[in-house]
């Protein structure tokens, strides 16, 4: 086999099928649980497309609570300053499609999901959220299609929520926001300057 062209039926001998319960555990629209999980969840992850076809990853956090729950089937939430970059928000002016990952800090299971989004600027939509215009410009709305949980065992193999993981930022060495943009921003422009190469010491064992 190729182990660059695996087609989905050669994955599948590779690593047989799923379980009933996992194939069936999704919605189209919020349920119980699922709005529980939501409502408590402080940090999301949304992933859009841009115009080249990559998918753009980006964090968003709050309060929980932050994410208000529209009805059964839409989400919103004030967008926060941040970079200024936008990446999601101009992706969705051309491709609304959205994924999301819901996490709740201590809980191992994560909830996706996949919808459409879009931008609202509605300022009495934005103070209804709790927000200011000088703070917060947009509302992101989603229309979900698809909500359904992932395992623990990522979240396990990566201890996330086990303090004695948690690294020391400058005892490890790990280089700050401002190193990498500098470090990042220098190398692309072939400034010649040598980046000193940050060493991370071994992550504890899980």
């Amino acid at each position: 086999m190729d182990s660059e062209h695996l087609t989905p039926s050669e994955l599948r001998g590779l690593y047989g099928q799923p379980r009933s319960l996992v194939t069936e555990a999704w919605a189209t629209g919020l349920e119980e649980t699922t709005r529980a999980f939501i409502s408590t969840s402080p940090f999301l992850l949304i992933s859009s497309t841009n115009v080249d076809g990559f998918i753009d990853i980006s964090p968003r956090g709050g309060i929980p609570g932050f994410i208000n729950i529209i009805d059964d089937h839409n989400i919103q939430f004030l967008d926060q300053l941040g970079n200024r970059k936008l990446h999601t928000f101009c992706n969705l002016s051309h491709n609304n499609k959205v994924g999301l990952c819901f996490m709740i800090p201590g809980v191992k299971e994560v909830l996706r999901a996949h919808g459409v989004a879009r931008l609202s600027d509605d300022l009495a939509t934005i103070k209804s959220l709790g927000g200011v215009p000088e703070k917060n410009r947009v509302v992101v709305i989603v229309t979900l299609q698809k909500i359904f949980p992932h395992c623990s065992n990522a979240l396990n193999l990566a201890g996330l929520w086990s303090p004695e993981t948690w690294l020391k930022a400058k005892e490890q060495g790990i280089p700050s926001l401002l190193e990498m943009a500098e470090s990042l921003a220098s190398s692309r422009r072939g400034a010649g300057k040598s980046v000193e190469k940050h060493s991370m010491k071994p992550q504890a064992k899980i």
